[in-house]
């Protein structure tokens, strides 16, 4: 979904922050969330409807015989895993309007250095196509409503009066790529804790009991999941 912005604001974020050598802005506002960028990663294509657990997590099923519950891990497999290019949210952190500035190509590097950096395959272009034309960074943000055009000016002046923060390097992108990723698997990681945690909360009442069985069963489980250095206790 792409949010409107209104065209006040963007003539005077264009007006005060001029415009680049090929007649951009030199500066925008946006939602974070529609900002774009081509890269280059392995992909796991999902069935649709998968919740995260279901996506080769551990499948929990209660045990009316005995304390806890049995339990195995889905055996569900990605429709297809591929390395290639794909157009991604930029910012997957943030929520919200940000203001982004542009910077050009020679901030990024050469080609040659742009190109150096590759996926995992170690042949695919990890930061996706040369920016020829420069590209734009985000420098401030996000603000949950639009700012207004008073904190508009009072930023673009302050960076003015700064000078240049070099935010576009390969370096910075490659960086930004792997904090990206990073943060897809700790999001990844909480979602599926999260969905563990409500159905043992909903539907494993043993796991709640302070026996000596219900606790050899959380040991166990422990064991079976890769966590026989953490005890498990009574949730």
């Amino acid at each position: 979904m792409n949010h409107i912005v209104p065209k006040a604001c963007e003539r005077f974020v264009t007006r005060f922050g001029g415009r680049n050598p090929y007649g951009g802005p030199r500066w925008r506002l946006l939602a974070a969330s529609d900002r774009l960028v081509k890269e280059a990663g392995v992909y796991r294509d999902w069935a649709p409807g998968l919740t995260t657990a279901e996506k080769g997590g551990l499948n929990f099923q209660p045990n009316p015989h005995a304390p806890g519950c049995n339990f195995s891990r889905y055996d569900n497999k990605p429709v297809r895993v591929v390395t290639e290019m794909r157009e991604i949210r930029k910012y997957p952190h943030a929520e919200g309007w940000i203001l982004e500035r542009w910077f050009p190509a020679s901030a990024y590097g050469t080609q040659e250095e742009w190109r150096s950096y590759k996926a995992v395959d170690g042949i695919t272009p990890m930061l996706g196509p040369y920016p020829e034309r420069g590209d734009y960074e985000m420098m401030y943000g996000p603000w949950p409503r639009i700012p207004s055009c008073d904190l508009l000016q009072r930023l673009i002046s302050s960076y003015a009066a700064q000078m240049d923060g070099r935010r576009g390097t390969p370096e910075s992108r490659a960086r930004e790529y792997l904090l990206r990723y990073q943060y897809e698997e700790e999001l990844a990681e909480r979602k599926r804790k999260a969905e563990y945690d409500a159905h043992m909360r909903d539907e494993l009442s043993p796991m709640r009991s302070g026996s000596l069985a219900a606790s050899r069963w959380r040991q166990d489980l422990a064991a079976r999941t890769g966590n026989a250095n953490e005890h498990i206790g009574i949730l």
